[in-house]
């Protein structure tokens, strides 16, 4: 049933439509933020187009705002209307209704109108522009060949009258031909175009140097320089993005000159070397580049020889090797690039001044201390200033042992996002040793050991470890650093401590995929290391690895029951290793330095994007939290309702104890009563002690009472199965060893069945008979792992026990069946995970061959719990009728293959959607007494609460979280309009701050600033533009919800 709010707003906007009338309002359209400043009226109109076919009519409806009449709309340079000051200035009165009244039909339209689709329209030639073409090659491919020629300039004189018209270039627009001195005079501002000569019957290609142009610097074209100098050996190499060129270059030597290579500097060729160059790039072909290394991951080698096959892609007169040099230049500039945009040539302290992540892209959403974050915040909206960090490592990112540090070295050194690396290997060779132990409280132990897979051969680094922004998937600086083998607990703690130490809120929430292993001992590594951690860290494992976990695990480090972690689902991370993955093809051989700056500078790239996009990112989101948070809450509300309040309150209680201190018990858990096969050994022995002390034991054998038997009955069964597996996996042409062995384990076995075989026959005298005329019947049953051990619940019917006997064996095959189905439920999750690790970071035949054992060591444990089950399972349903055992089968059911699988997993040929739920994960104690096993009235309502307190918790956490969401994308808002505006006021407060004495350099970096904070200025009026009439879309349906959000004490369940 669709929720009281949708309803209504579905039937407003239905009445708004039929009447199809044009509202008029008067909105502002002006740019200014402040309350006093000027408003130019307009005017909103409907527009409503009406198409006919023969059957149907149909209606689409735009909105426009256009100026109220005389005055004229000024055309703007965003489609994005201007912003609204109630965002901008002041978010408490979200939740309040706008004084305004409120148009539905247009809040709706402007809301939507982003992402939804174009009505169909009936399909014309246009729409296959490769069919309409493919009718035109011929006649492209003659005008191809026309321009081979002279085309209309055949036998025409240069237009100065000179009689030899041979040059054209080829890439000025005009494509006539001139005469040599023409060709020059045109050529003075553009000496890297490429000309073609026509010689008789063809074009060839000719330089502008061998027509004798020289390229003059330190004056203007044309201008001659009185002294000017010759580079060495004359032969000046200029890359371009049109190839690779050989140019006549002259240096100024006069008095007043410049050096030579601030020379080339200022006319935009960046200098290979600082001493006498002779081999320069201009800024074009670096900056192109640098935009297609970081946003395609294109390699300097692929770059470099398509501008050499260019110049010649016949290799018979192939340029000068540069490639070197092109290497150098492109690392440069990635350099002064990231020194520039960070600031750095406006601050008076330089270069040198640059602080450890200084250079690093921020993430304007992120809380900010100082920056965008609120300095009286109430303490009831605190966790909206919690930074949401997510932990991962990515072993594709990989470095090969290339060069060295010494040889090699990065000219970033930890301005960015990769940690200073002297200090990260310092850290590394001192507490390396100190790995601590990784505990087995969870599965996700096995695949910190599986991360040993990564091994070091041949590699300097196996991978890299990061520490990110989770919301925003962003990048944060100082908090990426290298991998020497696995994923070790020191490294991990050297990033997150230094990412902490990034001007980080006190409130942390991180995400880790072994959270349940790291956190366990982190502050006393943190003390061992001389960290000091005083943030409020808050751990959680992401949402997608989660199912790996154990079930105590995914409900304590849940991010969907912890309280404030809004819908961070903790696997941006994830997203952002898919996306700088492609990168790992080039740089994994390059050298250390040169490796970190190309990784910083594509992290950069990756951040600005993400900050550029923000915008539609957080409307996406918010449009849909919206409409989930109504929904989950009266949803939430509706399954209140029907509760008694008495237990509501119990649960309240509960979770909200359970929300302010974790070690209180957790109420997402099933209560089960824990029945193990020791347990029930335990309860045995005990009983067994207390009928000795009392002179009423009834013994056989002065060494093994009759549970005993039992209990060695059940084990002797478990290492047959395991023999019998053993000795069928052997291979034909077997080894005398490996025959040797499987003899011994047969013969140890028999030996230990023969002397329990003379225990049993005291305690069960008429199975001998029964054995040996099975032993007859069948040959193979002579083999040890064959011979029939005939225990109480084999011969039920034939050889009746004792009923004594019979209930001691019910006892241990209950406990049996519920150990067997608990260690299939954990094998499965190991299974699952290492499933994944394979198919993540496994790389290569050895590391694939070495997973892949795991993965069959894990399968043939759960054939094993499977084949415990099932025997536990037999037993138990020969005895049920004799013993008159009744409700035991609400606890277990027949196993079959196609019910062994991963909680995630659905049966065969299923959709995400139809998929379900194996038996074995819902398999639970069930409310019976472990004295009597009577299944009571009382017992099954106390089941059905459990099931019901679980899901009202559930209910209440999803009703939480979205509501959390809702209130966190409009703080996010509000900081990135906030930090925006601050980034603007910190480029204004550096101008004038540096060259103080030089009037053009002072200028110079004065118009950087303004026009940098003009950027920032333009990118806070856009966000706030975007999200102008977010406030009303959030208001929507939040009648219709206030009683239920005042149920949650004014704040998230």
């Amino acid at each position: 049933m669709a929720p009281r709010w949708l309803s209504a707003l579905r039937s407003l906007m239905k009445r708004r439509r039929a009447g199809h009338r044009v509202s008029h309002y008067d909105v502002s359209e002006s740019d200014d933020d402040s309350p006093s400043g000027a408003h130019t009226p307009t005017e909103k109109h409907a527009h409503t187009d009406w198409g006919h076919r023969t059957n149907c009519a149909s209606a689409r409806t735009s909105y426009l705002e256009l100026p109220a009449s005389p005055h004229k709309k000024q055309q703007r340079s965003s489609s994005v209307p201007p912003s609204l000051p109630s965002l901008y200035t002041d978010t408490s009165s979200v939740y309040e209704l706008p004084s305004a009244p409120l148009d539905v039909d247009y809040l709706y339209y402007q809301l939507e109108q982003i992402e939804d689709d174009p009505a169909p329209r009936k399909r014309t030639a246009g729409d296959r522009p490769i069919r309409q073409w493919s009718t035109e090659v011929d006649s492209f491919l003659a005008e191809l060949l026309r321009l081979e020629g002279r085309g209309d300039y055949i036998d025409r004189d240069c237009s100065c009258g000179a009689k030899e018209a041979l040059y054209r270039c080829e890439d000025c627009h005009d494509v006539s031909l001139h005469c040599r001195q023409c060709t020059l005079a045109a050529h003075l501002c553009h000496p890297l175009h490429r000309l073609r000569r026509w010689d008789d019957d063809h074009f060839t290609r000719v330089t502008l140097k061998s027509l004798g142009l020289v390229v003059q610097l330190g004056h203007s074209p044309g201008q001659a320089c009185m002294n000017p100098r010759i580079p060495w050996g004359d032969d000046f190499v200029l890359i371009d993005l049109n190839g690779i060129h050989e140019l006549t270059v002259r240096y100024c030597g006069c008095e007043s000159a410049v050096p030579h290579h601030l020379q080339l500097l200022r006319a935009r060729w960046y200098p290979a070397t600082s001493v006498s160059p002779k081999t320069a790039a201009t800024f074009r072909v670096l900056e192109t580049f640098q935009l297609l290394s970081v946003q395609s991951k294109l390699s300097a080698f692929e770059f470099y020889s398509t501008l050499a096959r260019r110049t010649d892609n016949t290799n018979v007169n192939a340029p000068k090797d540069r490639y070197p040099s092109f290497l150098a230049m492109a690392r440069e500039w990635r350099h002064l690039k990231m020194m520039k945009r960070a600031g750095r040539g406006n601050d008076p302290d330089g270069t040198a001044g640059t602080a450890p992540g200084a250079c690093a892209v921020e993430c304007p959403a992120c809380p900010q201390p100082g920056k965008n974050t609120p300095v009286d915040a109430p303490e009831s909206k605190r966790w909206l200033q919690r930074l949401f960090l997510a932990i991962d490592a990515n072993f594709r990112l990989k470095r090969k042992k290339v060069s060295s540090d010494d040889d090699d070295p990065s000219l970033n050194n930890g301005a960015a996002y990769i940690v200073e690396e002297q200090a990260y290997k310092n850290h590394i060779n001192t507490y390396g040793t100190l790995e601590p132990d990784i505990s087995d409280h969870c599965n996700n132990h096995d695949a910190v050991k599986l991360a040993t897979l990564k091994g070091a051969v041949g590699l300097a680094a196996s991978g890299v470890a990061s520490v990110d922004c989770a919301r925003h998937e962003v990048k944060r600086p100082c908090s990426t650093g290298d991998l020497q083998k696995g994923e070790r607990y020191v490294n991990v703690d050297y990033l997150l401590h230094s990412s902490l130490q990034q001007n980080a809120p006190i409130d942390i929430l991180a995400s880790y995929d072994i959270a349940c292993h790291f956190d366990r001992n982190l502050p006393s590594r943190f003390s061992k290391y001389g960290f000091i951690l005083d943030h409020n860290l808050e751990w959680a494992i992401p949402k997608f690895h989660i199912n790996a976990h154990r079930e105590a695990c995914r409900a304590i480090y849940n991010l969907r029951y912890i309280p404030f972690c809004a819908r961070d689902d903790g696997e941006g991370i994830e997203r952002i290793w898919a996306r700088l993955n492609a990168a790992a093809a080039s740089t994994r051989e390059m050298g250390p330095g040169s490796r970190r700056d190309t990784l910083d500078d594509i992290f950069s790239h990756h951040n600005w994007l993400k900050v550029c996009f923000l915008p539609a990112t957080l409307l996406k989101r918010i449009k849909k939290a919206v409409v989930e948070r109504n929904e989950q809450v009266t949803a939430f509300d509706q399954f209140t309702s029907t509760l008694p309040s008495e237990a509501m309150s119990r649960w309240r209680q509960a979770v909200e104890a359970w929300e302010a201190d974790r070690s209180q018990p957790n109420p997402f858990l099933l209560k089960r009563l824990a029945i193990t096969q020791a347990a029930i050994k335990r309860q045995l022995a005990e009983e067994d002690a207390a009928a000795l002390k009392a002179g009423t034991a009834e013994l056989m054998h002065d060494k093994c009472s009759a549970s005993g038997m039992i209990i060695s009955g059940i084990e002797l069964e478990d290492t047959q199965r395991r023999i019998k597996k053993e000795a069928s996996a052997l291979p034909a042409h077997a080894t005398d060893i490996q025959r040797a062995r499987a003899l011994e384990h047969q013969n140890a076995l028999h030996r230990r069945v023969d002397a329990w075989i003379d225990i049993q026959q005291l305690y069960m005298p008429g199975v001998a008979i029964q054995r040996q005329r099975l032993l007859a019947a069948n040959d193979t049953a002579a083999l040890p792992y064959n011979i029939p051990l005939l225990l109480p619940s084999a011969n039920v019917t034939t050889v009746p026990a004792s009923p004594n006997l019979m209930e001691l064996e019910w006892r241990l095959r209950r406990a049996q069946a519920f150990d067997a189905l608990a260690d299939l439920r954990a094998h499965l999750e190991v299974r699952s995970h290492l499933y994944k690790f394979k198919d993540r970071f496994a790389r290569g035949q050895r590391a694939n061959t070495r997973a892949q054992t795991i993965i069959k060591q894990a399968e043939v444990k759960i054939d094993e719990d499977a084949a415990r089950y099932r025997a536990a399972y037999a037993a138990l349903r020969s005895l049920a009728n004799t013993l008159g055992k009744a409700g035991w089968e609400a606890d277990f059911a027949p196993l079959h293959a196609a019910d062994i699988r991963h909680v995630t997993e659905g049966m065969e040929g299923e959709s995400e959607g139809r998929r379900t739920l194996s038996w074995i994960w819902k398999a639970a104690r069930s409310a019976h007494s472990v004295d009597t096993e009577t299944c009571t009235q009382g017992a099954m309502e106390e089941s059905l609460q459990e099931t019901l307190r679980i899901e009202w918790c559930k209910a209440r956490a999803r009703a939480a979280r979205w509501t959390e969401e809702v209130e966190l994308l409009l703080e996010e808002m509000r900081r990135t309009i906030a930090y925006h505006a601050w980034r603007a006021a910190e480029w204004h407060a550096v101008v004038g701050k540096v060259h103080t004495d030089c009037p053009d350099y002072l200028e110079g970096a004065n118009a950087y600033a303004r026009r940098q904070a003009t950027i920032r200025v333009a990118m806070r009026d856009f966000c706030a533009a975007s999200w102008r009439h977010v406030p009303q879309w959030v208001r929507l349906g939040l009648e219709a919800t206030t009683d239920d959000l005042d149920a949650m004490d004014g704040q998230p369940p």
